[in-house]
């Protein structure tokens, strides 16, 4: 097995295709994690949206908004073994429906107000057993102390395929600006660290603590010393005292990411319930 951080082969580079025509569009950063027995590919709203978070203006020159997303990530040789590493494959995930509806899982109390989405990939994805996926239950499990002045870490791809050494993450480091337990209203952390254009949608992850022991359940949780705190959104598409101010965003994902997760499961397990009654 490779001597690279498990947390890498967790992070995936997102190619976005424009509707129709599938032309690139540009590149942001994506992860995959489970929860109750569902995969879920996890980035910002504006980039399967194409519009600003916060205007809804369309954000490509060409005005041109995307119809799907070719997802660069890794999978396990074997679905139940470490013993060979990893190799990397290519996923096409549409994000628009036959029905022109969206593809995506928005936030149910905030919606685009908070710019974080889920897709269900269980269905779509064959190969799914094999993808590293961040456990969601198990980091909810942990207790993670985040204080303002911490260091945090987020890890995505700024680079281009031929400037980076590897086909793995850009670990950027960062420091908690804002008291992260504190909200006046829409739940966010701000992050002080010069991040580039590719990383929206990055987990964004912290060092291990002694109170927060990692939960040796599956192969996904081996030999990873990282916490996840929450999802990261570019700076390039804030307002402009934050952009000038070079803060980014962090959306906390027990506020953030586990509602819109919580809510699709919920629904397909009253679904399936009302069905087989």
């Amino acid at each position: 097995m490779t001597n690279a951080n498990l947390h890498s082969f967790r992070v995936a580079k997102l190619e976005i295709l424009a509707q129709d025509t599938l032309a690139p569009l540009g590149d942001a950063t994506g992860f995959f994690c489970e929860y109750k027995d569902h995969t879920f590919l996890v980035t910002n709203w504006h980039v399967v949206s194409g519009r600003n978070f916060q205007t809804n203006y369309p954000l490509h020159h060409s005005r041109a908004l995307p119809g799907a997303l070719n997802v660069h990530t890794h999978i396990t040789s074997r679905a139940a073994s470490m013993e060979k590493p990893p190799s990397s494959t290519v996923f096409q995930i549409p994000l628009i429906a036959s029905d022109g509806a969206a593809c995506w899982l928005q936030h149910p109390l905030f919606g685009t107000d908070v710019d974080v989405i889920a897709i269900d990939v269980s269905s779509q994805i064959l190969e799914c057993d094999r993808i590293f996926r961040i456990d969601l239950e198990a980091e909810l499990a942990r207790d993670t102390r985040l204080s303002v002045m911490d260091q945090a870490f987020v890890t995505g791809y700024p680079l281009s395929a031929t400037t980076t050494p590897n086909s793995l993450p850009i670990y950027k480091s960062g420091t908690i600006a804002s008291e992260p337990g504190v909200f006046d209203s829409i739940p966010r952390i701000y992050i002080d660290g010069k991040t580039k254009t590719g990383m929206s949608g990055s987990p964004v992850m912290v060092k291990r603590t002694p109170h927060s022991p990692i939960r040796l359940n599956s192969i996904h949780a081996l030999s990873n010393d990282l916490d996840l705190i929450g999802i990261y959104s570019g700076r390039e598409r804030q307002e402009r005292s934050e952009f000038e101010a070079e803060l980014g965003i962090i959306w906390p994902f027990k506020e953030c990411l586990v509602p819109i997760i919580d809510a699709y499961v919920g629904a397909a397990t009253n679904m399936n319930l009302g069905a087989t009654s």
